[in-house]
């Protein structure tokens, strides 16, 4: 009998308050005091009363504020945790426009002279901002964040995929590949085609760049690593994946817990994920800032800089800031180069 009579005051309670809920004028509703950004009371039908039960994972990210989304990738020269010294050989703006639904992957030669060095040393020397700096100088975009990653922490992810297929678009050979310690070298062959590689193999494919057939070079090695962040987007959904069907804070959790580093947050995970439903809406473009933009002053000693260094052939990166500019506008035309070969969509 106690029991009823609880639930039966219960259950004129819950009418009552939804009652009011309609009503919606010059009522009061209590809001948990763990919910910090509201008061502990709420008038019902105000504006912000109702946003409140609105909102979801992400809304509170900055990125929601932002037109074209641009986060950069770095890929550090680090083999273990204890090494101090290195390089961020691997640079690549990600920016993406939802208005036009283009993804722009863009690489910069890592022996790249601004703000005083090469652009790969920076981040070591003086930090995040002074290497953010130097990207927004020659983008011309505003960077957002940036996610960085060394040699473990990249096989480690691509194996957590369950591995990413990848299509090599021409078979070659690097038969000085250097070995894990770079105590020797290796003999390494990719064939032309389909190919699902494994942390250690597509490890390998992205930092290859004395291979034959038209591959030895740093821009080459850029286009193969624009390949497998086209190939992660398909990863992430395979059977074998460990983070699929995708949990955001425990996909979050496992890649920042002693891993990768980045300046995003969760909130900023949960918004960047929703476009995920959309990617095959989107088109994907490598470009690779090569000889139309920079130049090489020099051997060493003859540089003034005395280093293997590349510098704008614009000053201001004009030209180049144009480019991004309309690649992302989907109002790029491109033009007849003897490198056209090396740009263009996947």
């Amino acid at each position: 009998m106690f029991v009823n009579t609880i639930m039966l005051q219960f259950m004129k309670k819950l009418v009552l308050i939804l009652v009011l809920l309609i009503m919606g004028t010059g009522v009061f509703v209590y809001i948990d005091q763990q919910n910090s950004d509201l008061p502990l009371i709420k008038p019902l039908g105000t504006p912000d009363f109702f946003k409140y039960f609105q909102k979801k994972p992400g809304d509170d990210s900055f990125l929601a504020e932002k037109g074209i989304i641009n986060i950069l990738l770095l890929g550090i020269d680090r083999r273990s945790k204890t090494q101090l010294g290195f390089n961020t050989d691997t640079m690549i703006l990600v920016s993406l426009n939802p208005t036009t639904n283009k993804v722009l992957f863009t690489s910069v030669p890592r022996d790249l002279w601004i703000n005083g060095n090469k652009i790969n040393a920076l981040y070591t020397i003086y930090g995040w901002e002074t290497l953010k700096n130097a990207f927004e100088q020659i983008t011309g975009q505003e960077i957002h964040g940036y996610i960085m990653t060394d040699f473990e922490d990249f096989r480690w992810l691509v194996d957590a995929f369950g591995g990413i297929p990848v299509t090599i678009q021409r078979t070659f050979t690097d038969y000085t590949f250097p070995n894990n310690t770079d105590t020797g070298v290796l003999a390494v062959t990719f064939t032309e085609g389909y190919e699902k590689m494994g942390g250690e193999r597509s490890l390998t494919f992205a930092r290859s760049r004395k291979g034959t057939n038209g591959e030895g070079s740093d821009l080459m090695r850029a286009k193969r690593q624009h390949l497998i962040l086209q190939g992660m987007l398909e990863a992430i959904k395979q059977p074998e994946s460990i983070f699929w069907p995708m949990d955001i804070p425990a996909f979050y959790e496992a890649v920042t817990n002693f891993r990768m580093e980045t300046t995003l947050t969760l909130e900023d995970t949960y918004y960047l994920w929703d476009f995920y439903k959309d990617k095959d809406l989107y088109s994907y473009e490598s470009f690779v800032v090569d000889d139309k933009y920079v130049y090489h002053p020099g051997m060493y000693p003859q540089s003034p800089y005395h280093a293997w260094v590349f510098i704008a052939r614009e000053p201001g990166f004009a030209d180049l800031h144009a480019d991004i500019k309309a690649k992302l506008e989907g109002t790029y035309v491109e033009e007849p180069t003897e490198n056209q070969e090396h740009s263009g969509t996947f």
